[in-house]
């Protein structure tokens, strides 16, 4: 009846015939969407969509503030009833922020695997140095007037490098930013209010679930596959059926899978959206660390109503010290309560890019974790079991690896922990720890000896946990 190579496919099939089994009988009451989670290993997002498709298919229907019922037999063959499902409110998240405190207690260089970090010998600090000197030494009042210096033409060279992703936004439509953490909180006050519901892809960014939990906001958890990003389909199905007010997208080498979605499907996003009148804030700070020929357009490229609020972080590019980042929204003269980065820092940078320096120095980045992500991926290839599934890199420094349902790779992370071995389990990117069968590798480090003895260590402890796992 549907397909059952997804998973939202099987757990839908698996429900239609436990009822037709009489498991559930007329006017019974399904489990919760939890312990559907809890007894399927999926996502909530998964199962809302299999439920969904239960009650499309006229075989369940949704009692507002109860759940679902199976529904009498003579209304199973007619037509569906549109009902609507009240979104739950996003539970907090006490596990993942008692793990994250213990894991930002370890220290970064000791870490490679752990924190999403590039290389900082990968940063141009000579060339911004010597830069930033000349301009100190030109210009003093930097240190004496601040904010009131002269506006710099960072603006300018942003509005330059727009034309290469396809966007053609001017000078005065670029809002220079304190870095992209700051901006979306910024977008998220601005376009919703307590206890709306937002749109994410799922896995997401543990910062993203805690700002929208801190924000008393609820959250539906779109599915996005590793390679391809986000499911479309999942998106076109909810946004017909529930109130979404703001989604909260990134359409390439997403965190924490690299996902890169097709130009098609960015396209059909942003029209899906457009129809159904949902603003869209698009987080695209990876999106200058591909591998390929191109840089990837981004949802941005394909607006024509000004639902997409695009924004970017710079100093990850060149460097994280610099704090500095863009917006490009409709809502820029609201954003004009954010404080802007230091006057020195603005000049500095628009000085590299005008200098001729700043593609150069891509170039050699993009290269190098390309060099990095391949080297990574063999490793794991090389000392993983055949279970462990690992996807193609295209952008990026994170690798994101699958194993099957059942696995518990919290554990593992205790198991490693002592051995100085540590990695992000799957249970940070999601709200009802559906993903802890996976985690995610940081490859923007240099793949060498000790990290290749770690992997293996990984790897034999990975086999030795399937190991257990078969016998029970």
């Amino acid at each position: 009846m549907w397909d059952r190579t997804t998973r939202y496919g099987e757990l839908a099939s698996q429900l239609h015939e436990e009822i037709c089994a009489g498991t559930f009988r007329p006017g019974d009451k399904l489990p919760s969407i939890r312990a559907l989670c809890s007894r399927f290993k999926g996502s909530s997002a998964t199962v809302t969509h299999a439920l969904y498709l239960l009650e499309d298919a006229g075989l369940i229907a949704a009692r507002p503030r109860s759940g679902f019922y199976v529904r009498e037999r003579r209304t199973i063959a007619g037509l569906p009833q549109q009902s609507r499902r009240e979104v739950v409110a996003q539970p907090s998240l006490p596990a993942q922020r008692a793990l994250l405190r213990e894991l930002d207690r370890l220290e970064v260089k000791d870490q490679p695997m752990l924190f999403a970090m590039i290389d900082p010998e990968l940063y141009p600090v000579v060339a911004l140095q010597r830069i930033m000197t000349a301009q100190a030494r030109r210009n003093p009042s930097f240190f004496t007037l601040g904010d009131m210096c002269a506006q710099s033409p960072l603006a300018e060279q942003l509005a330059r490098r727009g034309r290469l992703m396809g966007c053609n936004w001017r000078a005065e439509d670029i809002t220079i930013t304190p870095g992209g953490k700051f901006t979306h909180r910024a977008l998220l006050r601005l376009l919703t209010k307590p206890g709306d519901t937002v749109a994410i892809a799922s896995p997401a960014s543990m910062r993203l679930l805690r700002d929208l939990d801190a924000m008393e906001l609820k959250v539906l958890e779109i599915p996005a596959h590793p390679e391809h990003g986000l499911s479309t389909d999942t998106l076109d199905f909810v946004l017909k059926r529930e109130r979404v007010t703001a989604c909260v997208f990134s359409a390439n080498f997403s965190h924490p899978t690299g996902g890169l979605m097709s130009d098609e499907a960015k396209r059909s996003t942003v029209e899906l959206l457009a129809k159904h009148g949902v603003p869209l804030i698009e987080d695209d700070q990876n999106g200058e660390l591909y591998f390929g020929k191109s840089r990837p357009l981004p949802f941005k490229a394909f607006d024509q109503t000004g639902q997409v609020h695009y924004i970017t972080n710079l100093s990850d590019l060149v460097s994280p010290g610099m704090s500095m980042g863009f917006a490009v929204t409709n809502l820029h003269r609201q954003l004009d309560f954010m404080p802007e980065p230091a006057p020195l820092f603005q000049h500095t940078l628009a000085a590299f890019m005008a200098s001729g320096l700043f593609e150069p120095h891509l170039r050699r980045l993009r290269q190098t974790l390309a060099g990095y992500a391949k080297a990574y991926r063999a490793a794991v290839q090389r000392h993983f079991p055949v279970e462990a599934r690992s996807y193609a890199v295209l952008g990026g420094h994170w690798l994101w690896v699958e194993l099957p349902r059942g696995f518990d790779s919290e554990a593992l992370l205790r198991r490693t922990l002592p051995n100085g071995i540590a990695f992000a389990p799957g249970q940070l990117f999601c709200i009802d720890g559906s993903l802890n069968h996976c985690f995610r590798l940081n490859m923007g480090m240099p793949l060498d000896e000790r990290i290749e003895r770690n992997i293996a260590a990984l790897g034999q402890l990975i086999s030795e946990e399937l190991a257990q796992l078969r016998i029970a």
